[in-house]
């Protein structure tokens, strides 16, 4: 009986005491001015101290009625359509890491096979390259090798 008594007394004691410090934190709302002076302190720099120009804010509700007259005057800048590169590549068994590496290389999947290569062992994963097809999308350039490996062993 002594047992359950202390259990409930302790219960009660602990909710009173979260319940203090929940009403404090409330209370303690810092104002506006007080985090930007702190922030500037640990170094934070805004983009107007860099005369960076801001974007110009327009009202919409404003404008309701004057689409049509409205304009930015920014000239239309053409944009071409990146052309897709799929690089398709096959692991066949018995494949070394090292001959895998240097042919993702050539196809322009990674940058650099050694640091790749060096990368798979730091990792212990040379020898659980999965025999199979892979497609890897270059559009944007080599692919990151941490992405190449985590494929290459999934």
């Amino acid at each position: 009986m002594r047992s359950r008594k202390d259990f409930f007394i302790g219960l009660g004691l602990g909710i009173i005491f979260v319940s203090i410090i929940w009403l404090a934190s409330l209370q303690a709302k810092p104002e506006d001015n007080a985090v930007i002076t702190r922030a500037k302190e640990l170094g934070m720099v805004f983009p107007k101290d860099l005369g960076v120009p801001e974007a110009p804010f327009v009202d919409p509700a404003a404008h309701a009625g004057a689409e049509e007259n409205f304009s930015l005057d920014t000239p239309e800048i053409p944009r071409t359509p990146l052309e897709e590169k799929i690089q398709h590549y096959t692991v066949r068994s018995g494949t070394s890491a090292k001959a895998v590496a240097v042919d993702l290389e050539n196809l322009g999947v990674i940058e650099d096979a050694d640091l790749f290569i060096d990368e798979l062992t730091k990792m212990q994963l040379t020898a659980r390259i999965k025999a199979r097809d892979y497609k890897f999308d270059i559009t944007y350039g080599p692919l990151d090798i941490y992405t190449v490996i985590r494929e290459l062993t999934r």
